[in-house]
């Protein structure tokens, strides 16, 4: 039975109410910039908010690093990474509260590095940047400012993740990935992992629905859900470079529907996705990587010599502890790697996983649209491939033993492309079964809880 639209607007709705009141649970657990980056995000957004688009140069010597940021506002950003870290006095944390609520915006700017942010296209930081404009016009204190903008953040992510599951309900191992406390605790945090998180539903969904919609052949051949498709694919891959596999996914729609004018708008998306990231690789500079070569000439080195990276990745994923590393902050290894969720739990929610997992492998059948579960499993596999690539060019020494850098979190939206592609995938007819529905709240309600005793332990906030 198909879900009416009204329907589908109170789900929606409901799901908002429910998601929001549980991130700000969550939130009221964790205290300002304790997400992995979430200084520099939070900096660069400041920036955009006052119309600086893009990093500038610090000196005529170097590349795009930072901007004007306020005083005040950069003072508590830093102030806020003293409690951040495994070697961090967790002690400092109510005093430097306080501080912060009595801190209003200084009006006087400094400069700031914002390293590496300045790979991102800045539409990713519109929620952030939002927020930081609305609460420097009306001079909040520093902490008002930061929960105000961590709110507008959370609130889009959320409104992402509705609009996208009223198109295409996922299946139960797509939710439950979205449940982990490493999920939960990035998506009620201020950075642009769980924005990108929500758009890849989106993307997902308005893929899925344009695959099975008989009824878009009979429109004209560039439709707005066609457009919206785009977007995600354009914003996603320009704040996740490993993410340029989904750019396959006009190619599918353009062969099931061949069009002139498709194959123009596809020939733009390249261009502009493209064109932005080869202009923020060259002129970006990051002082925090040190090395005799370039990015660019390991780059050049390991396309000249693949024996040679495939070598490096064999012996990085062979190794037993970083496999294990991998696991533990793929579900849970909280803030700046320095608030690790019990082993036990990190044990149960990994078989859990794996058993939704082998069950929707067993009851997933296969030969429907068997080229969309195809792609979706390629561009996956592919943007988990990029992301050793990518560290290895831009973060590692050149020749190096093992590839450094990744955390398991990378892995978080390359694996909801993996398992889009188990079980029921038309948006018409995916419905959950009583199993299905079991599983992901006892799984959801055991991750809550880990993720909150963790978190409450580590800052006693609450």
């Amino acid at each position: 039975m198909q879900t009416s639209p009204s329907k589908k607007i109170i789900h929606s709705g409901i799901f908002i109410l429910l998601a929001f009141l549980c991130a700000i649970w969550i939130d009221r657990y964790i205290p300002p910039v304790q997400s992995p980056d979430e200084n520099v995000h939070l900096l660069r957004a400041d920036m955009i908010a006052h119309g600086q688009w893009l990093l500038q140069p610090k000196t005529k010597e170097t590349g795009r690093e930072g901007g004007m940021v306020d005083a005040n506002f950069s003072a508590f950003v830093l102030s806020m990474m003293d409690i951040a870290g495994g070697w961090a006095d967790k002690s400092l944390t109510p005093d430097l509260l306080d501080k912060a609520k009595n801190t209003n915006w200084s009006h006087k700017e400094s400069f700031e590095i914002a390293a590496g942010t300045g790979y991102y296209l800045p539409i990713i930081y519109t929620p952030h940047a939002t927020g930081l404009f609305i609460s420097r016009h009306l001079d909040l204190s520093m902490l008002s400012s930061y929960e105000l903008t961590r709110t507008l953040v959370v609130t889009t992510s959320l409104i992402v993740l509705a609009l996208a599951f009223s198109i295409y309900t996922p299946n139960t191992l797509t939710l439950i990935l979205l449940l982990t406390p490493m999920s939960l605790f990035q998506l009620a945090s201020p950075t642009i992992d769980g924005i990108s998180a929500a758009l890849t539903m989106l993307l997902i969904s308005l893929w899925f629905s344009l695959a099975f919609g008989a009824d878009e052949k009979h429109q004209k051949s560039y439709s707005w859900k066609e457009f919206w498709l785009y977007a995600c694919i354009f914003i996603l891959c320009t704040a996740r470079t490993n993410m340029l596999p989904t750019l396959l996914i006009p190619l599918v729609i353009l062969r099931q529907q061949y069009s002139s004018k498709r194959a123009a708008s596809i020939f733009i998306l390249y261009a502009i996705t493209l064109g932005w990231i080869a202009f923020a690789t060259l002129t970006t500079y990051d002082a925090r990587v040190v090395r005799n070569m370039s990015s660019l000439q390991i780059l050049v080195s390991y396309i000249a010599n693949p024996e040679e990276f495939f070598a490096l990745l064999k012996n990085t994923v062979q190794d037993t502890e970083t496999r294990r590393f991998y696991r533990n902050s793929y579900i849970g290894i909280l803030g700046w790697l320095d608030t690790p969720i019990p082993k036990k739990s990190v044990r149960i929610l990994s078989v859990m996983i794996v058993l939704v997992l082998i069950f929707m492998a067993i009851v997933t059948r296969w030969h429907e649209k068997f080229l969309t579960r195809s792609v979706a499993f390629i561009i996956g596999s592919a943007s988990i491939f990029l992301i050793f690539f990518a560290l290895a060019v831009t973060w590692n020494l050149y020749p190096a033993e093992k590839i450094g850098g990744i955390q398991g979190r990378y892995f978080i939206i390359p694996t909801l492309f993996l398992a889009s592609a188990f079980g029921c995938i038309k948006p018409k007819e995916s419905r959950y079964k009583i199993s299905g529905m079991v599983a992901v709240a006892v799984f959801g309600a055991y991750s809550f809880y880990a993720l909150l005793t963790t978190l409450s332990a580590q800052y006693k906030m609450a």
